[in-house]
């Protein structure tokens, strides 16, 4: 069976990808293997080279990882002789493999996961320079699709990770998002509006805060003042039929009402549990029901294990908003999901009677914290 990480995911997770040169490919990578080297951690390290004969050049930082990683598997047709690395493994590829067209990535462990997965766009830019279409994700179903994946790759039995620290993880989002930050501060290769994108990012990976309603007024407030939103609406399902909206900021209305499921983009985003986009109202027969006077709206779900909400952005003017803008707010939304539960459990104490997923907390328990 010829597995492709790319093919599998491509169409999917089509939101979440993108296209990128093979500079910053390799900056992507080196994030990644940064932070297994910079904490020490012991985990199964997966990478893919397409040919071992571009593996030289990182033997130095592999042989680092090797002597940390449980162990790592590199990939790629074996067109020379690879070096002999204590703790790394070289899997053959067939010149005819689909793997052996991909540069990809794959760790996963209780305490930090992530992956990158990419195919060489056959068309080059100007100037001759190689592109690469693909994702860098730490989505947890993309991680547990690509787990899967790998463990068919490598003929063994597939075991997900059963419980996450999520905390831990996010600490180590942020820590790859500072860095980014200090490259792309560094260099003008990319543009202003993608550098607010991270800082955004940035901003609410690194929030604590020891109540709902304070990380999430924190959380719209940030986005509005540094991602460019005129309103910003956090919204939550109350039941099958309707939300309510515990935090708004800016132009947008509506705050405390029960809301119907089938009402604005809020309500699409919780419907659908996935991104949606509206370029220009202009061109729709109804304004949202939160927003009236927003042209462009983005609503991304926020989905925790009982709970599920939404995070909307509206703009003044259509096509305020492009595909980067919209992944970054998806990205945004699943931290304020983790961090919203985390709190959430921390501040709940189970009785003993009820001691199921997120300590027995209910939806109007969480409504009456925010």
């Amino acid at each position: 069976m010829d597995i492709s990480l790319y093919r599998s995911i491509a169409g999917q997770y089509d939101t979440l990808r993108f296209t990128r040169s093979v500079e910053m490919m390799n900056v992507i990578s080196q994030q990644i293997e940064d932070q297994i080297l910079q904490h020490q951690l012991a985990v199964d390290f997966y990478a893919g080279f397409q040919r071992f004969s571009n593996f030289p050049e990182q033997m130095r930082r592999y042989s680092r990882l090797g002597a940390i990683c449980r162990r790592v598997y590199v990939f790629g047709i074996p067109d020379c002789e690879p070096p002999s690395i204590q703790g790394v493994e070289f899997i053959e590829l067939s010149p005819t493999s689909a793997l052996a067209q991909e540069w990809f990535l794959f760790v996963d462990t209780p305490e930090f996961w992530a992956t990158l997965v990419a195919q060489e766009v056959e068309a080059k830019s100007a100037g001759g320079v190689r592109n690469y279409d693909g994702l860098w994700s730490y989505d947890e179903a993309v991680i547990n699709r690509i787990g899967l994946l790998m463990s068919q790759v490598m003929e063994s039995m597939y075991r997900p990770v059963s419980e996450r620290r999520y905390s831990e993880q996010y600490m180590h989002i942020a820590e790859i998002n500072s860095r980014m930050l200090g490259l792309i501060e560094q260099t003008d290769k990319v543009s202003q509006r993608r550098w607010q994108q991270l800082r955004t990012l940035y901003t609410i990976a690194e929030m604590s805060s020891s109540s709902p309603s304070k990380l999430l007024q924190s959380a719209a407030v940030s986005l509005q003042s540094m991602f460019g939103a005129a309103g910003v609406a956090i919204s939550f399902k109350l039941d099958n039929e309707s939300y309510t909206v515990p935090v708004l900021v800016g132009e947008a209305n509506g705050k405390g009402r029960k809301i119907s499921l089938g009402q604005g983009i809020s309500g699409y985003a919780m419907c659908q549990s996935r991104l949606v986009q509206i370029r220009d109202t202009n061109q729709r027969a109804e304004v949202d029901v939160l927003m009236p006077t927003a042209k462009s709206l983005i609503a991304a779900p926020i989905i925790c294990r009982k709970i599920v909400g939404a995070v909307a952005v509206g703009a003044p003017e259509p096509n305020q908003w492009n595909d980067e803008d919209a992944k970054t707010l998806m990205a945004i939304a699943k931290i304020i999901a983790v961090q919203f539960e985390q709190i959430l459990i921390k501040t709940h104490k189970p009785s003993q009677k009820n001691t199921g997923a997120m300590n027995g907390r209910t939806v109007t328990d969480a409504m009456e914290m925010v």
